[in-house]
């Protein structure tokens, strides 16, 4: 069976269960500001049929469906840390505020089957004061498999 490590905690899950961890961090609260400056790192696993592409376009429909005033400002093939990846720009309100995010995916070196996901959220009003911690940390993130 497999087991997850964390600094805080060790579990063990039946080996048919799927890793789909995110970890997220947050700025710290300020009363400027009406969305807290965040980041999250998750994984997926792309269906039998996908390739990365295929993901993207996936989780893209699922996000225009869902949220409301979706606006995709861009779509990107870019490297991400020496990997092929895609980079998504967009800005929606998903609950009153307009937030803008930006997306990175990539393929897990280990198994290609796995997309780790890197995302930076902001809201709109925020973003540029905030591009570059965001893209400091984007340039920090490096997987250890």
């Amino acid at each position: 069976m497999p087991k997850c490590v964390t600094e805080d905690f060790t579990l063990t899950v039946p080996s048919d269960w799927a890793d789909r961890s995110m970890i997220t961090w947050v700025a710290p609260h300020s009363a400027a500001r009406k969305v807290a400056p965040n980041v999250l790192c998750s994984q997926d696993m792309m269906k039998a049929d996908e390739d990365l592409d295929g993901f993207v376009n996936r989780q893209l429909k699922e996000l225009m469906t869902k949220v409301q005033d979706f606006d995709l400002v861009s779509r990107q093939s870019v490297a991400f840390g020496g990997r092929p990846a895609v980079l998504l720009d967009f800005r929606m309100k998903p609950q009153g505020v307009m937030l803008q995010q930006r997306q990175v995916f990539f393929q897990s070196p280990a198994n290609p089957r796995v997309v780790r996901t890197v995302v930076v959220t902001a809201a709109r009003s925020d973003f540029p004061a905030l591009e570059k911690t965001f893209e400091s940390i984007l340039q920090s993130v490096s997987w250890n498999s």
